[in-house]
């Protein structure tokens, strides 16, 4: 594997362990807030901080010391590495016409609204 390469397969490693142990702290005040353990069990929210901090470090370490995982990620940067991605000016204009269509869209639509909303009106 190489070494530049091994750089990104870490830092994704370490971003999905940082969105686990987010999503895993998230949900724990929740469950806490639910059942109001705040009441119940002293410093829960310092509890919650470091278990979840543990968490994403185990699920880094795992992930970090498997071989299935490094090669998987590692072919995955490999194919990224490949892709032809859009010049900045492509991608400006790529994002001008969507923004134009949208309006354009968004225009018809309201427009069709307001004029059924006339014609029921009228009818009723």
């Amino acid at each position: 594997m190489d070494n530049s390469r091994q750089k990104w397969v870490n830092m994704s490693f370490l971003a999905g362990a940082v969105l686990v142990g987010y999503v895993l702290f998230e949900l724990s005040f929740k469950i806490a807030g639910t059942f109001d353990l705040e009441a119940r069990v002293k410093q829960i929210d310092w509890i919650i901080r470091f278990s979840s901090i543990g968490i994403s470090a185990l699920i880094f370490l795992v992930l970090y010391n498997s071989s299935k995982a490094n090669q998987f990620t590692d072919e995955v940067v490999l194919e990224l590495s490949r892709v032809t991605w859009p010049a900045s000016k492509e991608t400006t204009r790529a994002t001008i016409v969507v923004v134009i269509m949208v309006l354009i869209a968004g225009i018809l639509l309201g427009g069709m609204d307001v004029f059924w909303a006339w014609a029921v009106k009228s009818i009723l």
